[in-house]
């Protein structure tokens, strides 16, 4: 039974959360996320916005080498620098100063002071004021002070205004912020008895918005530099929507190239909001796809490490696009392989797929992956994938998903009076 004080708890607990993910305890900085709108204004009333970036690990090494306890209090220490540049007037009131990700080691400067015409003004310009302000007070610490062990990368930008995109881009920092997206599982299931073995969870966007489909959606996310953001809203929708899935089985989440390396996954905050549903690392497969478990296998190993240490399964998505290796998969060990649509559908049509089908099965069998076929719509691909000794299937044989319902946003108008 609900009451004013557990309200208040319930409430609390949300919001510390949320600050959580937004601000940063170790600088006390804001995240990206938690100025976008500022940023927005910023670009709105005046044209523009100069970036500057810099990132205190680009050149590697430095927390291996000093310890993460005194690396983390090089990156407070270097955050109290950047800020400390509004006293000196390097950097003006209106300036945005953030880290990109909570726990970052990577800083970014929104400039709104000026005119791009004044001396030293231009994007460079600003970026050698703010970088040579900050190193001369580097120069003043103590020589023992481990800020005189950092190297400075940084780079810089203008943000300009797109009146075509701006719409788009509002909403898209509307739904990372509000949650505007839903989730649909598909089941996988076992083709021989049709048991389910699990759910992909699958992001739909909302009804009523600019983006007419999930693929349009997530290829703006990514034009817009909001990917990283994005696909954590979706992760969260999805296993809060998860624990309302009747016999869910295995949770399977999609990763993108981007996705795979967010170090939420490193610091167990996927862990507490799967703990959150009832879930545990050792219930959810990661899917990525073959071009970036080939293509970008050297970037993916330390992730895919830090996935299979915490308990983590593994699945490699639109498999027979053309870049398996079997030494590539091998290395990577996958816990399952998803053969790509396209070779399932007709496959009881063309002795080609059948053969090439056959032939990744064996590819399976040898690095010990089971193998799920995807885009089952007919029960003759069934028994054909059945004949291929197949294990595992999804489509819309087994499962179709159901439109959203549809909300009036507005009542109907009442109907006409009548004439007496």
């Amino acid at each position: 039974m609900s009451t004013p004080q557990a309200d208040y708890f319930r409430l609390r607990t949300e919001w510390l959360r949320f600050k959580s993910q937004l601000f940063d305890g170790m600088t006390g900085l804001p995240a990206l996320p938690a100025v976008l709108e500022d940023i927005r204004r910023m670009v709105e009333d005046r044209g523009f916005a100069d970036v500057i970036y810099i990132d205190l690990g680009r050149s590697g090494g430095h927390e291996t080498q000093l310890g993460w306890a005194a690396y983390d209090q090089a990156v407070r220490e270097f955050a109290r620098l950047l800020v400390s540049l509004k006293d000196t007037g390097v950097l003006g009131p209106p300036d945005i100063v953030c880290v990109d990700t909570v726990r970052s080691d990577r800083f970014l400067l929104f400039l709104g002071e000026g005119e791009p015409e004044e001396a030293g003004r231009t994007p460079v310009g600003r970026r050698e004021r703010v970088v040579g302000s900050l190193r001369e007070l580097i120069d003043l610490t103590p020589p023992g002070s481990v800020l005189r062990t950092l190297r400075l990368a940084a780079g810089h930008a203008r943000v300009e205004k797109v009146p075509d995109v701006r719409t788009e881009r509002d909403e898209l920092s509307k739904m990372i912020f509000q949650g505007g997206v839903r989730t649909a599982f598909h089941p996988i299931i076992r083709l021989r008895d049709r048991e389910v073995i699990g759910h992909e969870a699958l992001t739909r966007p909302l009804a009523g918005g600019s983006f007419d489909s999930v693929e349009e959606l997530f290829a703006f996310a990514e034009s817009s530099e909001l990917m990283m953001e994005f696909e954590r809203m979706c992760r969260r929708t999805a296993i809060r929507a998860a624990r309302e899935v009747p016999d869910l089985g295995l949770l399977f989440l999609n990763a993108s190239a981007g996705a795979v390396e967010d170090p939420e996954w490193s610091a167990g905050t996927v862990e507490q909001d799967l703990t959150g549903s009832g879930l545990k690392p050792s219930d959810v497969v990661v899917e990525i796809t073959e071009r970036v478990a080939i293509v970008r296998h050297d970037e993916f190993q330390s992730a895919l490490k830090t996935f299979k240490e915490r308990g983590y399964r593994v699945a490699v998505d639109d498999m027979g696009a053309g870049y398996a290796s079997l030494q590539s998969l091998a290395a990577i060990e996958p816990d399952f392989l998803k053969f790509d649509v396209s070779l399932v559908r007709d496959i009881d049509r063309s002795s080609i797929k059948r053969s090439l089908l056959e032939s990744l099965r064996h590819l399976a069998e040898k690095i010990h992956a089971r193998v799920i076929a995807e885009g089952v719509e007919r029960p003759e691909e069934m028994q054909t994938l059945l004949e291929l000794g197949i294990e595992l299937g999804q489509g819309y044989l087994f499962h179709r998903e159901e439109p959203p319902p549809v909300v009036d946003k507005e009542p109907p108008p009442p109907p006409p009076l009548e004439k007496p």
